[in-house]
């Protein structure tokens, strides 16, 4: 046998996989995993450990801010690999190997992707192990992960098809640089959006994963999160992908013919065929995903929805069965946010003791989705609360379970309470509680142990005379005159000093009146 006919059989017996796995054990991505990792642990497990443990919350994190800069990464180190040739020097000693130019790139190509994607993975199954090992109810999202792996390969095929037609040792920071400046103004715009979404229909910033946390904690838990817009943000992202290789498969830089047979044949216009078929592909799918985002429109709670590619049953309610606990105060809660019911009774436990046997006091509390308006006090037996309460304690199950049990956060969910019973709180027209209630309040407050609540009226406009400051307040049926912030403290203090079946006496008789206003601050007792 020949020289010629042994190089043949073993060009024959070529494997891609043993010079994929060559590829992946040499790849420059290794000395990159500890950036890797560091960028991971502060821009989302640090992020996702200060977030309630919720599924669409906690997974919130693993786009945005993390796969802005595993992308930029990426990029950065496939444009270095994809010019390494032209860096050494090496085009011309590598033409004379038995493998074509495109297969040689294209399997570093594979290798970098591989790495960084790898990277990305687990950093995902980070976040996904300790959510499940905290959360007590649901199951993990798999369209977040989509966006993220299909984005961070979009990322590496954009960087090694640069670094393919501009080799050169400045092209790996430029790449980056260029992969950064895209997403941070595109980030920006798409962050705009978000924040201004109420009535507002689609815009083609859908399609860029946004940074920020999730505007509702409650996020998933009542109602489905429409995946149209991960499906549109894969498709753009993929057709990206898509495009990016083809060229980089059209390029004269990865088709120059070796020098053992290999030649622009048919084996040519074959890779040239699936190349531009490649291309168009891609941009196809681009186009189709931009189009789609034309048609968006923010629903709430279900979030932004695409018409051809949503699907009615993700805005059917999720069943469930409340979590309750508690005898004389029954406290529930779903059981998504089960590791809270401890905190919350323990909260609302001492305060509806204080107000128990009054007309229409409530006897239960039960969270709801905030779809529902919560129920007006002295109507209902049923205290309702959210977990974006709109009184004053606001943004209660933004906390963690373990920061649930601070003072802070108890006095805040104590105040949303006492608040809701005494006025009419959750009448859509209420601007705040009159003089008269709030001093009310506060009293009732003061004997469970929670200080002087920071009302609007404390803090907002007030007009000057005399030296003192004067608030003027609306109640829920009328207006009342003016009261400075030191008369509502001292009609609170003499309402507070009141022997406790005094105190409960007068509210008995004028529980109905405090709450339609017609009690003024001066008929206190």
């Amino acid at each position: 046998m020949t020289a010629v006919t042994t190089l043949t059989a073993r060009t024959a017996r070529f494997r891609p996989a043993r010079a994929l796995r060559l590829e992946i054990k040499h790849s420059p991505v290794v000395w990159a995993l500890p950036v890797l990792a560091a960028i991971f642990y502060f821009n989302a497990y640090r992020v996702a450990a200060g977030f309630p443990p919720i599924w669409a919350v906690r997974v919130s994190v693993i786009t945005g801010a993390n796969l802005v800069f595993f992308s930029v990464i990426g990029a950065g180190i496939a444009a270095w690999a994809a010019a390494r040739e032209g860096r050494r020097k090496t085009g011309d000693l590598l033409a004379t190997t038995a493998r074509a130019p495109w297969a040689r790139r294209s399997t570093v190509l594979a290798a970098t992707t591989f790495w960084v994607v790898l990277a990305y993975l687990a950093g995902v199954a980070v976040i996904y192990i300790q959510t499940a090992l905290e959360a007590t109810w649901g199951g993990p999202p798999l369209w977040p992960v989509a966006v993220g792996v299909v984005g961070v390969a979009a990322a590496c095929a954009i960087g090694f098809t640069g670094g393919t037609l501009f080799p050169g040792r400045f092209t790996a920071p430029i790449v980056a640089v260029a992969v950064f400046v895209a997403w941070f103004v595109a980030v920006a715009a798409a962050n705009g959006v978000q924040n201004a979404a109420n009535g507002m229909r689609g815009t083609s910033v859908l399609l860029v994963a946004v940074i920020g946390r999730p505007q509702n904690p409650a996020l998933g838990v009542f109602y489905h999160v429409a995946p149209d817009v991960s499906i549109a943000q894969v498709m753009f992202m993929g057709g990206v992908l898509l495009a990016a290789v083809g060229l980089l498969a059209l390029s004269p830089a990865a088709r120059v013919p070796g020098v053992r047979g290999l030649s622009f044949g048919s084996a040519g216009r074959r890779l040239t065929v699936v190349a531009a078929v490649l291309v168009g592909c891609g941009v196809a799918a681009s186009a189709t995903a931009f189009s789609l985002t034309g048609t968006a429109r923010n629903s709430f709670p279900t979030g932004w929805e695409i018409p051809a590619l949503h699907d009615a049953a993700d805005d059917q309610p999720i069943p469930y069965t409340l979590d309750c606990t508690g005898s004389a105060f029954t406290v529930c809660i779903h059981p998504a946010f089960e590791p809270y019911l401890g905190a919350m009774s323990a909260a609302l436990e001492p305060a509806a003791a204080e107000i128990a046997g009054l007309p229409g006091a409530p006897i239960r509390a039960e969270m709801n989705s905030g779809v529902t308006a919560q129920a007006v006090a002295g109507t209902t037996s049923v205290y309702t609360y959210s977990t974006e309460q709109e009184g004053y304690g606001g943004d209660s199950f933004w906390a963690t379970p373990g920061m649930a049990r601070a003072a802070v956060w108890e006095q805040g969910v104590q105040q949303d309470f006492i608040t809701w019973f005494v006025s009419d709180s959750a009448e859509p027209d209420w601007s705040g509680p009159t003089p008269a209630e709030e001093a009310v309040a506060i009293a009732l407050l003061a004997k469970v142990g929670a200080p002087i609540p920071q009302y609007q009226q404390f803090s907002g406009p007030s007009t000057s005379s005399g030296g003192s400051s004067t608030v003027g307040t609306v109640g829920g049926s009328g207006a009342q005159s003016g009261a400075t912030a030191a008369q509502i403290t001292a009609a609170a203090g003499r309402f507070e000093s009141l022997s406790s079946a005094a105190r409960r006496a007068w509210l008995a008789a004028n529980i109905t009146g405090l709450r339609s206003g017609a009690i003024t601050l001066a008929q206190l007792p």
